[in-house]
Parts: C-alpha cells; sequence; structure tokens
C-alpha cells in the first residue's frame, strides 16, 4: 500500500493544481460488420452523445474500417472517422458543430485467460479539424492537423448468465505533436458493463463508462457515461 500511495501521490497533487469539471453523458452507439471472405471484412460505425444535465446534443460520429485477421488471435485494420463535435461546455449558446477528421490504423491481440478472453487493442489516429471564424460560428474551408493519439485498450470478456457475459475494459490515450505540449494525456477510460445477445448476429452491450480527460489548458472533464452500444454481424 504505501508503494501504490507513493506511486499516485504526485498524480493527485497535480491534479489539485488543476480545475476539475465533472458531466453526465449518454452514448449510443451501432456498429455493422460484413465478411469479405474467411479472413477479410469491413465494419462501420454510427454514433451520437449527449449531455444529462442540461440535455443537449454534444457529438456525432461515423466510422468506416476494413480488418484483416491471422487466425484467431491477431487482427490489423485501417480506416477514418468523421466527428461533428459541439462545445464541451453544454450550456454556451453556441453549438456550432465542427467536422474533425481522423484516419487511423489498428492492431489487435486476442488471448485466453482460463475463463476469460483478453483484448488488446493498439490504435493510431491522425485528428484534422475544419476551420471556424473568429466567433466560431461559421465553417470555413480550411483544415488544419491537430495531433496525433495513440490508444492502448485491455478488455475482458468472461461469462456470468447463459449467454450474457461481463466485458470490463480500461482505455488509455496519449497525444502527440499538439499545440500544448505538456497536454500529454487525453484521456484515461474505464468501462464495465453487461454484452447481451439478442439473436444470433445481433448483440447488446450496456454498462458504465468513466472518462477522464484532460483539456488543452491542462484542466481535466470528469464523465460519468451510460454507454449502450450495438452489434450487428450481417452473414
Amino acid at each position: 500500500m504505501k508503494f501504490v500511495f507513493f506511486f499516485l501521490a504526485p498524480m493527485f497533487g497535480l491534479f489539485a493544481q488543476h480545475k476539475i469539471e465533472h458531466q453526465s453523458q449518454v452514448w449510443y452507439g451501432y456498429y455493422v460488420a460484413y465478411p469479405i471472405n474467411k479472413t477479410w471484412f469491413v465494419q462501420g460505425e454510427v454514433h451520437t452523445r449527449h449531455f444529462v444535465d442540461p440535455l443537449v446534443h454534444h457529438q456525432n460520429a461515423f466510422r468506416a474500417h476494413i480488418h484483416r485477421t491471422f487466425g484467431e488471435t491477431w487482427e490489423v485494420s485501417a480506416g477514418a472517422a468523421i466527428f461533428l463535435n459541439t462545445p464541451n461546455d453544454p450550456r454556451t449558446s453556441i453549438r456550432l458543430a465542427i467536422p474533425e477528421y481522423r484516419p487511423h490504423v489498428d492492431i489487435v491481440y486476442r488471448h485466453r485467460l482460463s475463463a476469460f478472453r483478453l483484448d488488446h487493442r493498439f490504435r493510431s489516429e491522425m485528428r484534422f479539424n475544419r476551420g471556424t471564424d473568429v466567433s466560431r460560428t461559421q465553417l470555413t474551408d480550411a483544415v488544419n492537423f491537430n495531433n496525433y493519439r495513440f490508444r492502448y485498450r485491455i478488455q475482458a470478456l468472461f461469462p456470468l448468465v447463459k449467454t450474457i457475459q461481463g466485458k470490463i475494459n480500461t482505455e488509455i490515450l496519449l497525444n502527440a505533436g499538439q499545440e500544448n505540449p505538456a497536454n500529454v494525456l487525453d484521456q484515461h477510460r474505464m468501462f464495465a458493463g453487461l454484452s447481451i445477445p439478442v439473436l444470433d448476429n445481433l448483440t447488446v452491450d450496456v454498462g458504465y463508462l468513466h472518462a477522464f480527460q484532460q483539456r488543452p489548458n491542462l484542466n481535466y472533464y470528469d464523465r460519468s457515461i451510460l454507454s449502450l452500444m450495438v452489434y450487428h454481424q450481417i452473414k
């Protein structure tokens, strides 16, 4: 315990120097996968997110990627996303949705540990934002590079009741090439929930996601999120 306290104490000291803003959100998502052959498949995603108090829209997102599997353990993919981001302050009156473009590559490694299936996902993405006017009320034609982001997620799935599985994961997201070099930590996420098969090719995941996000000014968002995701496998 002394070692854990010694390791975490500087982190708590850092947090104490900056403002932490608590927010509640709900995230919805739909994933659809289509097999090309035994080793290749394509996947699309649609997401929408909103604040709870006040009840205000936050983001829409659309992502597409192509995957190549290597047996049951390794998988690589590449794709891109477009996010339509409104301000992180739900009470601001200017709610312009600013497009953000994110090309990415993934490497996934899966293995079993007793009753648990462990998934390791490494993602690298580039982030580009559409420009706006000074008042941030209109988009311009400019597209500006924002930063690189590197993500690592470890996830465990395990049987609970009949066909229902438990799902827990944690993910760290780190910035590189950003405007403020001190803003290395983008986010730390933790999720716990249930994976419920509805049909043989349709699964619903529901759970609680905690996201701790560092802002460019080094203040923080502390977000409690209800997550509802639907996974559809076309056969």
